[in-house]
């Protein structure tokens, strides 16, 4: 009985109150979330169509001698679909943070609940830190568009070609294999700022960061086996920026003094 009590008194928590008017915040946010999706499905059909003829024609990802092939007839629209359907969830996933903001400014909070002010530093520090990550995957895009990716699918064509075999790519594996990489580079190049945010905001130390080094190369090796061909010099395309912005992290930690 006393078990049926405590659990009938957990559910009538504050805490639990402010989910379950979450949760009928979202309910009731369904058919619009819905027609947002449909509307960024229509939306991104033909801006995919548009992609995937921009990225055929790019000679630098398309070694000479090397075709592009769809393998049924089917392939290209199933893969602007996709494409579309990335687009609609991205835009639902855009509106339901933007919602979730709003939101809070509206929910009944209990009067035992406390929910942290964001001071007006630490929201310039937070605009601050999205705008290095905005430039740091757009240079990590650039490096991936220009200087990965040729390299790798160069490789890869070279590598047939001595073997000789005759290069038919397949469309969807092909843009798998661009868009997968360029998204990687991304985030790859996002590691800077997630050491400095880390030491800064004090969760990890320095001197536990120096003394894993090895570990944290060896990671980023092990990252770069996984999405690069088996070879020493595309390997080192992707581990050694991870680990040259890992340690330029560490030395602008060092030469920049911390606020007080």
């Amino acid at each position: 009985m006393s078990e049926s009590i405590g659990f009938e008194e957990l559910l009538d928590s504050p805490r639990v109150q402010i989910f379950r008017q979450l949760g009928k915040h979202i309910r009731n946010r369904i058919r619009l979330l819905g027609s947002l999706f449909v509307f960024g499905f229509v939306l991104g059909y033909p801006i995919a169509g548009t992609a995937v003829s921009f990225l055929v024609k790019q000679e630098h990802l398309v070694p000479d001698g090397t075709s592009i092939i769809i393998v049924n007839p089917l392939e290209l629209v199933i893969l602007r679909l996709q494409i579309a359907g990335y687009v609609g969830l991205g835009l639902v996933f855009l509106a339901l943070i933007c919602d979730a903001a709003a939101w809070r400014k509206k929910i009944d909070i209990p009067d035992d609940v406390e929910i942290p002010e964001i001071s007006q530093p630490a929201r310039f520090r937070i605009l601050i830190s999205i705008i290095l990550s905005i430039i740091l995957a757009t240079i990590g895009i650039l490096y991936s568009w220009e200087i990965l990716l040729p390299f790798l699918l160069d490789y890869l064509h070279q590598d047939a070609s001595s073997a000789g075999l005759e290069e038919t790519w397949h469309l969807q594996a092909w843009v798998g294999f661009v868009v997968s990489l360029t998204l990687g580079s991304a985030f790859a190049f996002q590691v800077p700022l997630v050491v400095i945010l880390l030491l800064r905001g004090g969760l990890v130390e320095r001197g536990v960061l120096s003394k894993y080094r090895r570990h944290i190369w060896f990671v980023s090796v092990v990252i770069g086996a996984m999405l690069s061909p088996p070879d020493p010099l595309s390997l080192a395309l992707l581990a050694g920026p991870m680990i040259m912005l890992f340690e330029v992290a560490l030395l602008v930690d060092a030469i920049i003094p911390r606020g007080g």
